[in-house]
């Protein structure tokens, strides 16, 4: 399978000339341009989500919005429509992770998490984890992925299935975060990042800013368990005559199983 892991950038009035009406099309693009089986999208507004749906016709597109109304941001997850999908659902990293908009204290916003079942082929199936964690402090983006980790062991427990985790994790390579992750003190399932084929893409940003950078925050992730082998994985910093199509930069990864 070929994923992809996007920040697609929130169309937000102070980006001006980067107001996701101007960007849209570069999008579409990259995204028929590589023709991933499986894309994890953050940032995702209303109309964002309305303009995907109306131009990328070869995918499923689903997942619920952080809140109902203010600051309403989804993590949709696209799957090619050759591949059934199974239990679609989105949950809150709260306490209480079957209520819309519910939230820790401390995070600046409600964050979630989309999954579902992708069969891959016939009778094989994974599971698909899109997140995007807390901007702000180090503590709630920790319990939003233990809260995320004690999904994946519930799940589990119903059927043990290959897993990929894929988000916006605002954390560095470096940060206790993510180490914590890849050794395993999170969760009782092995996963390993897909950036480990080519560690030197930990020194390269997959923040560009709209503006191409190649060094800088390094914060975007395909995680997958040790159920696959990871054959290919590049950071995409295709543009239009430097137009970009997001401030960060779309992974992509070739896997199997």
């Amino acid at each position: 399978m070929k994923i992809m892991t996007f920040n697609l950038r929130s169309d937000n009035i102070l980006d001006i000339h980067n107001r996701w009406k101007k960007r849209k099309e570069i999008v579409y693009k990259v995204i028929n341009k590589y023709q991933c089986d499986i894309i994890g999208l953050q940032e995702v507004t209303g109309q964002m989500e309305k303009d995907i749906k109306e131009n990328m016709e070869a995918y499923q597109i689903f997942g619920e919005g952080r809140t109902k109304k203010l600051f309403l941001e989804k993590n949709n997850l696209l799957i090619k429509h050759n591949y059934p999908i199974q239990a679609p659902e989105t949950f809150w990293l709260s306490s209480t992770p079957d209520r819309v908009g519910s939230s820790i204290w401390y995070s600046l916003f409600p964050r979630i998490c989309t999954t579902a079942i992708v069969e891959v082929k016939p009778g094989v199936c994974v599971r698909v984890y899109n997140t995007h964690l807390d901007c702000l402090l180090p503590y709630a983006r920790e319990y939003g992925l233990k809260k995320i980790a004690q999904a994946m062991e519930k799940y589990q427990k119903q059927e043990d299935l290959p897993c990929i985790l894929m988000g916006d994790f605002n954390a560095t390579p470096e940060s206790k975060l993510i180490k914590n992750f890849k050794n395993g003190v999170y969760s009782n399932k092995h996963f390993i990042a897909v950036q480990e084929m080519d560690s030197q893409l930990y020194k390269e940003s997959t923040m560009g800013m709209f503006k191409g950078k190649e060094k800088g925050m390094h914060i975007d992730y395909i995680f997958v368990s040790d159920d696959f082998n990871i054959k290919d994985v590049r950071i995409v910093r295709d543009n239009m005559e430097g137009k970009y199509p997001s401030d960060h930069y779309p992974i992509i990864a070739d896997i199997e199983l």
